[in-house]
């Protein structure tokens, strides 16, 4: 479904992606995971078309993903993605951020719209937030609603962005069990992420990414239970709590 041959991304200077390569097939779960500046989060948006790149090249869903394109918008509209910081329309109710895309992008009719973003929030547990405002719910709720805003647009894979970065930790296990249901439901989803346990328990595959290259791939039971290279290991000694590392 999604195809990165070679790519490399820079700004100024810095080379932030060194000739990434990845395939994505339909139905599959993959997890990017690293430091901080490893070039997982220029990835999801050089797949997404919100960052042009020097070298290599994206295809998705058989098709060139190139900012610059005239298909760009097209493309985008089949990959939901979900950033760190919610992106909610503040001056707008729950539903109605749910309900922006397929009204003002697909034309859907509002009465269809309206029920399916219904049936959407109903989804992520928040049914009863409706017609709430986005500075009325806390961080993890805001992030359950751009998930069901994402999904709105009917998206054929989905890209999150360390989805639970910014959220409290006991705010985090209600956004990864949405997650977990869309995974378990078929849905192509590419996540960078901090959280090693979901990575090991819905993730595919998981790629290892420093200095902006993959370092290590492979299923979440070799690179998180049985790292091969050096750098994966002191990663994850420094993230994983020690009765967690090769488990």
């Amino acid at each position: 479904m999604i195809r990165i041959d070679q790519l490399h991304k820079r700004y100024g200077d810095h080379e932030v992606l060194r000739g990434v390569s990845l395939e994505v097939q339909a139905g599959e779960v993959v997890c990017l995971i690293g430091p901080s500046g490893s070039g997982k989060s220029t990835v999801l948006r050089c797949i997404n078309g919100l960052e042009s790149y020097e070298g290599g090249s994206i295809t998705a869903f058989g098709r060139p993903v190139d900012r610059r394109s005239r298909d760009i918008h097209a493309l985008r509209s089949r990959m939901g993605m979900v950033f760190q910081r919610f992106n909610l329309f503040p001056h707008r109710t729950v539903l109605a951020n749910v309900m922006e895309g397929p009204v003002q992008v697909r034309r859907e009719p509002v009465a269809q719209a309206r029920e399916e973003a219904l049936a959407l929030l109903a989804k992520v547990g928040l049914a009863d937030k409706a017609e709430a405002w986005p500075a009325q719910l806390s961080g993890g709720q805001q992030q359950r609603v751009a998930i069901a805003r994402a999904l709105a647009m009917k998206p054929e894979a989905m890209l999150f962005d360390e989805p639970t970065s910014a959220l409290d930790p006991e705010l985090v296990g209600d956004v990864l069990a949405v997650m977990r249901t869309l995974a378990d439901e078929g849905m192509t989803m590419i996540v960078v992420t901090h959280e090693m346990g979901f990575a090991r328990e819905v993730a595919d595959r998981v790629c290892f990414l420093h200095g902006g290259v993959i370092v290590e791939e492979g299923t979440a039971d070799q690179v998180l239970g049985a790292p091969s290279q050096p750098r994966t290991q002191d990663f994850l000694r420094r993230v994983l709590r020690p009765a967690e590392v090769g488990r």
